[in-house]
């Protein structure tokens, strides 16, 4: 039943499984169908991934944008919207982006080439090909989300 948490966690992790299928317009959906309800970062980061790989830049930006808004620390989030805006040759948000990522994780390779490659405004056409490096979140926490939203509701 949809109404139920664990519904949507199944949905959460379908969506998961749809885009390590290679069927990103159903993983789409279902990060979208779950998002509808619970507007967690983890949410907004698969579905703005899911988004980036069918090539749905602008709202892949700006579910990437939420998942930083409501998480400006992890450094997957940063990563990824600085992934898309260097998809798009945003290299100037990118590169921003990409330093606050490698702020928060300072050994990661991944941010470092992107960086590099963003810097010297090396684009994905360039290269010839998407890499699909989108970083996603496995984990679901719906029951801490819940909890938080009624300890600060009055």
């Amino acid at each position: 039943l949809p109404s139920f948490s664990e519904y949507r966690e199944s949905v959460f992790l379908l969506g998961l499984c749809r885009y390590h299928t290679g069927d990103f317009a159903g993983a789409e959906k279902a990060f979208q169908q779950v998002a509808a309800v619970v507007p967690l970062n983890e949410v907004w980061n698969n579905l703005a991934a899911a988004q980036s790989r069918r090539n749905l830049l602008p709202q892949a930006v700006e579910n990437f944008k939420r998942a930083v808004d409501g998480d400006p620390n992890d450094a997957g989030y940063r990563f990824n919207l600085g992934y898309v805006l260097w998809k798009k040759g945003d290299y100037a948000g990118a590169n921003e982006q990409f330093r606050a990522a490698l702020e928060r994780a300072p050994d990661d390779e991944g941010i470092r080439m992107l960086l590099s490659r963003s810097s010297a405004k090396i684009s994905r056409k360039a290269l010839g090909r998407d890499e699909g490096l989108e970083r996603l979140k496995t984990e679901y926490e719906e029951r801490a989300y819940r909890t938080l939203k009624s300890i600060l509701s009055p």
